[in-house]
Protein backbone atom coordinates (compact mmCIF):
# COMPACT_ATOMS: atom_id res chain seq x y z
CA UNK A 1 0.00 0.00 0.00
CA UNK A 2 1.24 3.32 -1.15
CA UNK A 3 0.67 6.93 -0.10
CA UNK A 4 0.61 9.54 -2.22
CA UNK A 5 1.25 13.28 -1.49
CA UNK A 6 -2.32 14.49 -0.98
CA UNK A 7 -2.64 11.84 2.00
CA UNK A 8 -4.40 9.27 -0.25
CA UNK A 9 -3.65 5.57 -0.08
CA UNK A 10 -3.90 3.32 -3.38
CA UNK A 11 -4.03 -0.49 -2.88
CA UNK A 12 -2.42 -2.31 -5.29
CA UNK A 13 -3.43 -5.01 -7.28
CA UNK A 14 -3.34 -8.38 -5.73
CA UNK A 15 -0.99 -11.42 -7.39
CA UNK A 16 -2.13 -13.88 -9.73
CA UNK A 17 -2.64 -16.46 -6.49
CA UNK A 18 -4.66 -14.68 -4.91
CA UNK A 19 -6.76 -14.01 -7.62
CA UNK A 20 -7.72 -18.24 -7.43
CA UNK A 21 -8.48 -17.39 -3.43
CA UNK A 22 -12.74 -17.81 -4.15
CA UNK A 23 -12.52 -19.70 -7.34
CA UNK A 24 -13.47 -22.70 -5.60
CA UNK A 25 -17.17 -21.10 -4.39
CA UNK A 26 -17.45 -19.52 -7.46
CA UNK A 27 -16.91 -22.87 -9.50
CA UNK A 28 -19.64 -24.36 -6.92
CA UNK A 29 -21.90 -21.73 -7.43
CA UNK A 30 -21.60 -22.22 -11.38
CA UNK A 31 -22.22 -25.26 -10.40
CA UNK A 32 -25.32 -24.93 -8.92
CA UNK A 33 -26.43 -22.62 -11.61
CA UNK A 34 -25.85 -25.02 -14.03
CA UNK A 35 -27.74 -27.97 -12.67
CA UNK A 36 -31.31 -25.39 -12.31
CA UNK A 37 -30.68 -24.17 -16.24
CA UNK A 38 -30.49 -26.94 -17.60
CA UNK A 39 -33.23 -28.66 -15.50
CA UNK A 40 -35.27 -25.95 -16.70
CA UNK A 41 -34.87 -26.61 -20.03
CA UNK A 42 -35.38 -30.27 -19.38
CA UNK A 43 -38.83 -28.80 -18.35
CA UNK A 44 -39.55 -27.11 -21.47
CA UNK A 45 -38.38 -30.37 -23.64
CA UNK A 46 -41.08 -32.41 -21.43
CA UNK A 47 -43.17 -29.61 -22.20
CA UNK A 48 -43.29 -29.13 -25.69
CA UNK A 49 -45.70 -32.80 -25.95
CA UNK A 50 -43.25 -34.90 -28.45
CA UNK A 51 -45.66 -37.57 -28.36
CA UNK A 52 -43.26 -40.47 -30.63
CA UNK A 53 -40.01 -39.35 -29.13
CA UNK A 54 -37.99 -41.06 -26.29
CA UNK A 55 -37.61 -40.16 -22.71
CA UNK A 56 -34.42 -40.76 -23.13
CA UNK A 57 -34.04 -38.50 -25.85
CA UNK A 58 -36.62 -36.37 -23.91
CA UNK A 59 -34.14 -35.69 -20.78
CA UNK A 60 -31.01 -35.04 -22.77
CA UNK A 61 -31.24 -31.58 -21.02
CA UNK A 62 -30.68 -33.28 -17.65
CA UNK A 63 -27.69 -35.49 -19.01
CA UNK A 64 -25.94 -32.69 -20.16
CA UNK A 65 -26.66 -30.54 -16.64
CA UNK A 66 -25.39 -33.66 -14.35
CA UNK A 67 -22.19 -33.88 -16.96
CA UNK A 68 -21.61 -30.16 -16.68
CA UNK A 69 -22.15 -29.83 -12.77
CA UNK A 70 -20.33 -32.65 -12.28
CA UNK A 71 -17.39 -31.12 -14.24
CA UNK A 72 -17.51 -28.21 -12.20
CA UNK A 73 -18.05 -29.48 -8.87
CA UNK A 74 -14.50 -31.92 -9.73
CA UNK A 75 -12.88 -28.67 -10.77
CA UNK A 76 -13.92 -27.10 -7.67
CA UNK A 77 -11.70 -28.83 -5.61
CA UNK A 78 -8.22 -28.11 -7.05
CA UNK A 79 -9.65 -24.25 -7.85
CA UNK A 80 -8.24 -22.54 -5.23
CA UNK A 81 -5.02 -24.59 -5.04
CA UNK A 82 -2.45 -21.48 -6.24
CA UNK A 83 -4.01 -19.42 -3.39
CA UNK A 84 -3.81 -22.57 -0.64
CA UNK A 85 -0.03 -22.93 -1.83
CA UNK A 86 0.73 -19.21 -1.46
CA UNK A 87 -0.57 -19.25 2.15
CA UNK A 88 1.51 -22.01 3.20
CA UNK A 89 4.68 -20.55 1.76
CA UNK A 90 4.04 -17.40 3.13
CA UNK A 91 3.07 -19.71 6.79
CA UNK A 92 -0.33 -18.01 6.77
CA UNK A 93 -4.07 -18.96 7.29
CA UNK A 94 -5.36 -15.93 5.30
CA UNK A 95 -3.38 -12.98 3.23
CA UNK A 96 -4.82 -9.80 3.66
CA UNK A 97 -8.28 -8.99 5.42
CA UNK A 98 -10.60 -8.88 2.33
CA UNK A 99 -9.24 -13.00 1.09
CA UNK A 100 -11.03 -16.10 2.47
CA UNK A 101 -9.20 -18.35 4.69
CA UNK A 102 -7.97 -21.47 3.90
CA UNK A 103 -8.58 -22.76 7.21
CA UNK A 104 -12.22 -21.66 7.93
CA UNK A 105 -13.35 -20.76 4.21
CA UNK A 106 -11.76 -22.72 1.65
CA UNK A 107 -11.20 -26.29 3.40
CA UNK A 108 -15.47 -26.51 4.27
CA UNK A 109 -15.92 -25.10 0.27
CA UNK A 110 -13.70 -28.06 -0.87
CA UNK A 111 -15.58 -30.27 1.63
CA UNK A 112 -18.89 -29.30 0.27
CA UNK A 113 -17.72 -29.76 -3.47
CA UNK A 114 -16.65 -33.60 -1.94
CA UNK A 115 -20.43 -33.88 -0.74
CA UNK A 116 -21.75 -32.38 -4.23
CA UNK A 117 -20.37 -35.11 -6.20
CA UNK A 118 -21.94 -37.44 -3.88
CA UNK A 119 -24.76 -35.26 -4.40
CA UNK A 120 -25.33 -35.45 -8.23
CA UNK A 121 -24.24 -39.27 -8.27
CA UNK A 122 -27.21 -39.62 -6.32
CA UNK A 123 -29.39 -37.32 -8.93
CA UNK A 124 -27.89 -39.08 -11.63
CA UNK A 125 -29.31 -42.13 -10.53
CA UNK A 126 -32.53 -40.46 -9.42
CA UNK A 127 -32.93 -39.53 -13.03
CA UNK A 128 -31.95 -42.79 -14.40
CA UNK A 129 -34.53 -44.41 -12.69
CA UNK A 130 -37.08 -41.86 -13.07
CA UNK A 131 -36.37 -41.72 -17.24
CA UNK A 132 -36.47 -45.56 -17.41
CA UNK A 133 -39.99 -45.61 -15.63
CA UNK A 134 -41.73 -43.17 -18.11
CA UNK A 135 -40.09 -44.92 -20.97
CA UNK A 136 -41.59 -47.85 -19.81
CA UNK A 137 -44.76 -46.53 -19.31
CA UNK A 138 -45.15 -44.94 -22.68
CA UNK A 139 -44.22 -48.86 -24.24
CA UNK A 140 -47.01 -49.58 -22.30
CA UNK A 141 -45.25 -51.65 -19.85
CA UNK A 142 -46.76 -51.93 -16.19
CA UNK A 143 -44.07 -50.23 -14.19
CA UNK A 144 -44.03 -49.20 -10.34
CA UNK A 145 -42.45 -46.31 -9.79
CA UNK A 146 -40.84 -47.65 -6.56
CA UNK A 147 -36.94 -47.54 -7.19
CA UNK A 148 -37.20 -43.90 -8.87
CA UNK A 149 -39.21 -42.29 -5.84
CA UNK A 150 -37.22 -43.69 -3.21
CA UNK A 151 -34.41 -42.44 -4.96
CA UNK A 152 -35.50 -38.81 -4.99
CA UNK A 153 -36.79 -39.39 -1.80
CA UNK A 154 -33.53 -39.66 -0.64
CA UNK A 155 -32.52 -36.69 -2.50
CA UNK A 156 -34.81 -34.43 -1.04
CA UNK A 157 -33.93 -35.36 2.02
CA UNK A 158 -30.23 -34.46 1.48
CA UNK A 159 -31.98 -31.03 0.02
CA UNK A 160 -33.51 -30.33 3.40
CA UNK A 161 -30.14 -30.85 5.41
CA UNK A 162 -28.26 -28.64 2.92
CA UNK A 163 -30.83 -26.03 3.74
CA UNK A 164 -31.20 -26.57 7.52
CA UNK A 165 -27.51 -26.80 8.18
CA UNK A 166 -26.28 -23.67 5.51
CA UNK A 167 -27.62 -21.07 6.22
CA UNK A 168 -26.28 -19.53 2.78
CA UNK A 169 -29.17 -20.04 0.11
CA UNK A 170 -31.12 -21.78 2.69
CA UNK A 171 -35.03 -20.99 1.83
CA UNK A 172 -33.90 -22.28 -1.98
CA UNK A 173 -33.05 -25.58 -0.83
CA UNK A 174 -35.23 -26.06 1.66
CA UNK A 175 -38.38 -24.97 -0.48
CA UNK A 176 -37.32 -27.33 -3.51
CA UNK A 177 -36.64 -30.45 -1.42
CA UNK A 178 -39.65 -30.00 0.75
CA UNK A 179 -41.46 -29.76 -2.28
CA UNK A 180 -39.86 -32.80 -4.42
CA UNK A 181 -40.23 -34.80 -0.96
CA UNK A 182 -43.90 -33.90 -1.31
CA UNK A 183 -44.99 -34.67 -4.70
CA UNK A 184 -43.42 -38.03 -4.15
CA UNK A 185 -45.24 -39.30 -0.80
CA UNK A 186 -48.58 -37.48 -2.94
CA UNK A 187 -47.54 -39.77 -6.14
CA UNK A 188 -46.88 -42.98 -3.91
CA UNK A 189 -50.41 -42.40 -2.35
CA UNK A 190 -52.21 -41.54 -5.66
CA UNK A 191 -50.67 -43.81 -7.90
CA UNK A 192 -53.82 -46.55 -7.65
CA UNK A 193 -56.09 -43.48 -7.95
CA UNK A 194 -56.63 -42.69 -11.75
CA UNK A 195 -57.03 -38.61 -12.67
CA UNK A 196 -55.94 -36.15 -10.22
CA UNK A 197 -52.03 -35.81 -11.39
CA UNK A 198 -52.75 -32.09 -10.50
CA UNK A 199 -52.17 -32.83 -7.09
CA UNK A 200 -48.57 -33.66 -7.95
CA UNK A 201 -47.74 -29.57 -8.78
CA UNK A 202 -49.31 -28.11 -5.14
CA UNK A 203 -46.29 -28.49 -3.30
CA UNK A 204 -44.01 -26.74 -6.38
CA UNK A 205 -47.02 -23.51 -6.42
CA UNK A 206 -46.07 -23.72 -2.63
CA UNK A 207 -42.35 -23.76 -3.08
CA UNK A 208 -42.23 -20.88 -5.70
CA UNK A 209 -44.91 -18.53 -3.09
CA UNK A 210 -42.29 -19.45 -0.57
CA UNK A 211 -39.00 -18.06 -2.78
CA UNK A 212 -41.05 -15.65 -3.76
CA UNK A 213 -41.84 -14.48 -0.04
CA UNK A 214 -38.12 -14.81 1.44
CA UNK A 215 -36.89 -12.80 -2.44
CA UNK A 216 -39.44 -10.06 -1.17
CA UNK A 217 -38.06 -10.06 2.50
CA UNK A 218 -34.38 -10.21 1.69
CA UNK A 219 -34.91 -7.51 -1.09
CA UNK A 220 -36.54 -5.08 1.91
CA UNK A 221 -33.27 -6.20 4.14
CA UNK A 222 -31.04 -5.53 2.14
CA UNK A 223 -31.82 -2.63 -0.14
CA UNK A 224 -29.83 0.11 1.59
CA UNK A 225 -26.79 -1.77 0.46
CA UNK A 226 -27.01 -2.58 -3.10
CA UNK A 227 -26.37 -0.55 -6.22
CA UNK A 228 -28.52 -0.01 -8.98
CA UNK A 229 -27.35 -3.18 -11.29
CA UNK A 230 -28.05 -5.43 -8.05
CA UNK A 231 -31.14 -3.38 -7.53
CA UNK A 232 -32.75 -4.36 -10.81
CA UNK A 233 -31.97 -7.53 -10.60
CA UNK A 234 -33.51 -8.55 -7.62
CA UNK A 235 -36.80 -6.42 -9.17
CA UNK A 236 -36.43 -8.74 -12.18
CA UNK A 237 -36.40 -11.97 -10.34
CA UNK A 238 -39.08 -11.37 -7.96
CA UNK A 239 -40.96 -10.73 -12.05
CA UNK A 240 -39.54 -13.86 -12.72
CA UNK A 241 -40.51 -15.52 -9.98
CA UNK A 242 -44.03 -14.41 -10.10
CA UNK A 243 -44.39 -15.46 -13.28
CA UNK A 244 -43.30 -19.16 -12.89
CA UNK A 245 -46.00 -19.17 -9.78
CA UNK A 246 -48.50 -18.31 -11.90
CA UNK A 247 -48.09 -21.08 -15.01
CA UNK A 248 -47.69 -23.50 -11.79
CA UNK A 249 -51.36 -22.27 -10.81
CA UNK A 250 -52.42 -22.20 -14.28
CA UNK A 251 -51.12 -25.82 -14.82
CA UNK A 252 -52.96 -26.98 -11.37
CA UNK A 253 -56.39 -25.17 -12.68
CA UNK A 254 -56.28 -26.63 -16.55
CA UNK A 255 -55.66 -29.90 -15.26
CA UNK A 256 -58.29 -29.90 -12.62
CA UNK A 257 -60.51 -28.63 -15.33
CA UNK A 258 -60.11 -31.29 -17.33
CA UNK A 259 -61.00 -33.99 -14.80
CA UNK A 260 -63.44 -32.55 -13.85
CA UNK A 261 -65.22 -31.43 -17.15
CA UNK A 262 -63.49 -34.46 -18.98
CA UNK A 263 -61.59 -31.88 -22.06
CA UNK A 264 -58.13 -31.82 -22.83
CA UNK A 265 -55.59 -30.22 -21.15
CA UNK A 266 -54.03 -28.39 -24.15
CA UNK A 267 -52.75 -25.38 -22.23
CA UNK A 268 -50.20 -27.47 -19.65
CA UNK A 269 -47.64 -27.72 -21.93
CA UNK A 270 -47.28 -23.95 -22.60
CA UNK A 271 -47.76 -23.65 -18.87
CA UNK A 272 -44.92 -25.69 -18.35
CA UNK A 273 -42.72 -24.45 -21.58
CA UNK A 274 -43.58 -20.90 -19.29
CA UNK A 275 -42.22 -22.39 -15.78
CA UNK A 276 -38.89 -24.17 -17.69
CA UNK A 277 -38.16 -20.53 -19.35
CA UNK A 278 -38.94 -18.61 -15.80
CA UNK A 279 -36.27 -21.17 -14.22
CA UNK A 280 -33.67 -20.63 -17.13
CA UNK A 281 -33.64 -16.52 -16.51
CA UNK A 282 -33.49 -17.15 -12.87
CA UNK A 283 -30.84 -19.09 -13.00
CA UNK A 284 -29.37 -16.49 -15.55
CA UNK A 285 -30.06 -13.72 -13.58
CA UNK A 286 -28.53 -15.66 -9.95
CA UNK A 287 -25.70 -15.98 -12.51
CA UNK A 288 -24.90 -12.18 -12.94
CA UNK A 289 -25.83 -11.10 -9.24
CA UNK A 290 -22.94 -13.77 -8.40
CA UNK A 291 -20.71 -11.49 -10.61
CA UNK A 292 -21.94 -8.58 -8.62
CA UNK A 293 -21.06 -9.96 -5.77
CA UNK A 294 -17.68 -10.97 -6.64
CA UNK A 295 -17.32 -7.23 -7.22
CA UNK A 296 -18.75 -5.78 -4.52
CA UNK A 297 -18.19 -8.10 -1.77
CA UNK A 298 -20.87 -10.42 -0.49
CA UNK A 299 -24.32 -9.30 0.55
CA UNK A 300 -23.97 -11.09 4.26
CA UNK A 301 -20.61 -9.19 4.49
CA UNK A 302 -22.19 -5.68 3.55
CA UNK A 303 -24.78 -6.40 5.64
CA UNK A 304 -22.67 -6.93 8.48
CA UNK A 305 -20.07 -4.25 7.79
CA UNK A 306 -23.07 -1.78 7.55
CA UNK A 307 -24.99 -2.64 11.06
CA UNK A 308 -21.09 -2.93 12.89
CA UNK A 309 -20.76 0.82 11.41
CA UNK A 310 -24.41 1.88 12.35
CA UNK A 311 -22.81 0.82 16.35
CA UNK A 312 -19.65 2.62 16.06
CA UNK A 313 -22.03 5.61 14.53
CA UNK A 314 -23.96 5.76 17.43
CA UNK A 315 -20.93 4.88 20.19
CA UNK A 316 -18.76 7.63 18.91
CA UNK A 317 -18.17 11.20 19.05
CA UNK A 318 -18.99 13.01 16.30
CA UNK A 319 -15.16 13.79 15.59
CA UNK A 320 -14.89 10.61 14.54
CA UNK A 321 -13.86 11.04 10.31
CA UNK A 322 -15.79 9.40 8.32
CA UNK A 323 -14.20 7.30 5.22
CA UNK A 324 -15.46 7.66 1.60
CA UNK A 325 -14.37 5.78 -1.43
CA UNK A 326 -13.86 7.38 -4.58
CA UNK A 327 -13.71 4.86 -7.60
CA UNK A 328 -14.08 4.93 -11.16
CA UNK A 329 -16.77 4.48 -13.02
CA UNK A 330 -20.63 5.50 -12.90
CA UNK A 331 -21.29 3.31 -9.55
CA UNK A 332 -22.26 5.37 -6.31
CA UNK A 333 -21.78 2.81 -3.67
CA UNK A 334 -21.73 3.69 0.46
CA UNK A 335 -18.00 2.42 2.07
CA UNK A 336 -20.45 -0.36 3.56
CA UNK A 337 -21.04 -1.34 0.63
CA UNK A 338 -17.20 -1.55 -1.27
CA UNK A 339 -15.73 -2.79 1.77
CA UNK A 340 -16.93 -6.31 1.37
CA UNK A 341 -14.95 -9.17 -0.13
CA UNK A 342 -14.59 -8.77 -3.52
CA UNK A 343 -12.25 -5.70 -3.45
CA UNK A 344 -9.67 -8.38 -4.01
CA UNK A 345 -10.23 -8.03 -7.80
CA UNK A 346 -7.08 -5.78 -8.66
CA UNK A 347 -9.06 -2.31 -9.23
CA UNK A 348 -6.90 0.32 -8.14
CA UNK A 349 -9.34 1.68 -5.31
CA UNK A 350 -8.38 5.88 -3.58
CA UNK A 351 -8.77 6.20 -0.04
CA UNK A 352 -9.70 9.26 0.99
CA UNK A 353 -10.26 10.93 4.67
CA UNK A 354 -12.13 14.29 4.36
CA UNK A 355 -10.91 16.47 6.84
CA UNK A 356 -14.30 16.77 9.89
CA UNK A 357 -15.41 20.39 10.14
CA UNK A 358 -15.83 19.74 13.77
CA UNK A 359 -11.88 18.74 14.34
CA UNK A 360 -10.94 21.82 12.12
CA UNK A 361 -13.10 24.52 14.34
CA UNK A 362 -11.61 22.96 17.13
CA UNK A 363 -7.78 23.65 15.61
CA UNK A 364 -8.72 27.13 14.97
CA UNK A 365 -10.05 28.03 18.12
CA UNK A 366 -7.05 26.61 19.87
CA UNK A 367 -4.58 28.43 17.22
CA UNK A 368 -6.29 32.10 18.05
CA UNK A 369 -6.11 31.27 22.04
CA UNK A 370 -2.36 30.44 21.50
CA UNK A 371 -2.11 33.77 19.25
CA UNK A 372 -4.16 36.16 21.78
CA UNK A 373 -1.75 34.69 25.46
CA UNK A 374 1.23 35.25 22.73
Amino acid sequence: MDYEPDGTQELLIDSSQERTARRTEHLLVAARLSFFFFHGLLIISASLGFEEVSWWLIFTPAWLGDVVCLVLVILSWFGSCPYVQYCLQERQARLGDTNPSILTDILPDIVMGILSLIYMLLALVAELLLCRYLSELSHGFDAVPVAPVTVIMLVSILTCCRGLCIFTNSALFCCIGLAALSTCVLLLVTEDVPGPTWVLFVPWAAAVLCLLLSAICQLQRCRCILCREELILRILELVVLTLVLTSVLAAIVELSQSLALGIGDSNVGMAGIVAGTGICALALLHARMAVAESRFGAISDRLLIAEMRCGENASLPSSVASVHLEVSGDLSLSAAARSGSGWQSGRMVRVVCPPDPEVGDATSNSAAASAEAT
